[in-house]
């Protein structure tokens, strides 16, 4: 069943069953956190791709360098002030840490979306990557202990305040739909709620262009220069399995991430600083 009630059209997990459900589950555990994140759910609308994409990203995954390279896209120098927030006095401990819990969870996530939106969308676009067919060694697939599963809210059945908050948060980044980070955030209204009250005049300012143009740009760098193996899903694949419509559609898709990830990164960052 796919939620067509709002925005961009997604399978989430819970509808995932038999190949899909084991594709979702693999790319947890590879990436490491409880979450399947918005870009694959929707790149689930073309399954075959999805499998057929994911199967050649996902060795490059669990390899240092590609953990090095989402490092360097981590945790920008943002160059904007974050205001003091005596957070004990509106939640308790343990739900500040649930809310760095689920910043952290993205944080460590988005930079690795990233590089995986640059490699396809290079390789799609006749530039695909060679690999540099060498690794210093792999990292250990699994979630992250202690990282609970994270649950989105659902703009069609909130609150009015909560929906209007998360409508503004798209209307500000010119989106379709919020990001699986702001739905997630979306369960401490107050948190999120005085946390883009700063942020958002942030957002789409010269500075945050400029780093989100450069965010870009090195990760499809870092694809080309650090991925062990290649990465060569090609439009002639697509036309085998796909018509000229399709083919669009997760193109357009795979581009739309490319440039929403930087501005999360970005944004996590904020968010981070907020609650730190």
């Amino acid at each position: 069943m796919l939620n067509l009630d709002y925005g961009v059209p997604e399978i989430y997990e819970k509808e995932a069953k038999e190949s899909l459900g084991m594709l979702y589950q693999d790319i947890q555990t590879v990436l490491k956190v409880p979450i399947v994140n918005f870009m694959f759910r929707t790149l689930a609308l073309y399954e075959t791709f999805l499998g057929a994409a994911w199967t050649q990203v996902r060795p490059n995954m669990l390899t240092v360098e590609m953990e090095k390279a989402a490092d360097k896209l981590r945790y920008p120098d943002i160059s904007v002030d974050v205001p003091g927030m005596n957070w004990d006095t509106i939640y308790d401990v343990s739900t500040i840490e649930k809310i760095k819990r689920v910043i952290f969870t993205f944080n460590y996530v988005n930079p690795k979306l990233l590089l995986i939106a640059s490699a396809w969308a290079e390789s799609l676009g006749n530039r695909p990557i060679q690999g540099t067919q060498h690794s210093n060694g792999y990292i250990a697939p699994g979630v992250f202990p202690g990282l609970e599963a994270i649950h989105l809210v659902d703009i069609c059945h909130t609150t009015p305040d909560v929906e209007n908050l998360l409508l503004n948060i798209i209307r500000k980044h010119r989106a379709y739909d919020a990001a699986s980070d702001y739905r997630a955030l979306a369960n401490y209204p107050i948190f999120l709620e005085k946390s883009w009250g700063s942020l958002k005049y942030y957002v789409g300012s010269d500075d945050y262009n400029l780093l989100k143009a450069n965010l870009k740009k090195k990760s499809i760098k870092l694809v080309h220069e650090r991925m062990p193996f290649p990465v060569t899903i090609n439009t002639d694949f697509l036309y085998e399995v796909y018509n000229p419509r399709d083919i669009a559609g997760m193109m357009g898709i795979i581009s739309m991430f490319q440039n929403i990830l930087p501005e999360l990164i970005i944004e996590g960052e904020f968010f981070k600083r907020m609650i730190d």
